[in-house]
């Protein structure tokens, strides 16, 4: 009887061991979350973001990464990007966890300029590729890193870089 309780003890501790060990999959359940970010971003359903955000998301874009701290940020950021290129379209192309509380999205982005925004309408169609760190815990999106060439995207629309020294 000792050996059986003793065996039963040591069953249960490596069970629990084991058990205690697994990382969680945290795919399953920021996967659908994520989707639904993209379809704020694509159809421009922002009622959305409230379910899935937190009041104080926090949204960096390059060049400058400054952060936006508030959904409402958010909100205005994808209703101006939205506003300028109505058929804007988020195309995910790869998404890989990095951690418990990250995932990395790597995307290409398309879209006409027909709307007032940054620059005047152009009418030219834009695409270029890039990537988003989004954050997440407790069941919501905390907050995303956006990055890509604004210069190659500014260039499709028609405009030029000059060096200020250079004479036109």
């Amino acid at each position: 009887m000792k050996h059986l309780l003793a065996f039963v003890s040591v069953l249960i501790v490596v069970t629990l061991s084991l058990v205690s060990c697994q990382k969680k999959d945290y795919s399953t359940e920021i996967n659908p979350i994520i989707d639904k970010y993209l379809e704020a971003w694509n159809e421009g359903n922002l009622d959305v973001l409230d379910e899935i955000t937190p009041l104080d998301f926090e949204l960096r874009i390059n060049p400058d990464f400054e952060a936006k701290n508030n959904r409402d940020l958010l909100k205005e950021s994808i209703t101006n990007t939205r506003k300028a290129y109505p058929d804007f379209l988020v195309t995910e192309v790869d998404r890989l966890f990095i951690s418990d509380t990250a995932v990395v999205v790597r995307w290409s982005i398309t879209g006409t300029n027909t709307g007032e925004g940054s620059f005047p309408p152009t009418g030219r169609k834009t695409s270029s590729n890039g990537f988003s760190v989004i954050f997440f815990a407790e069941g919501k999106l905390t907050g995303e890193w956006i990055g890509y060439s604004d210069l190659t995207w500014v260039k499709q629309l028609g405009f030029n870089i000059t060096h200020p020294g250079i004479p036109e």
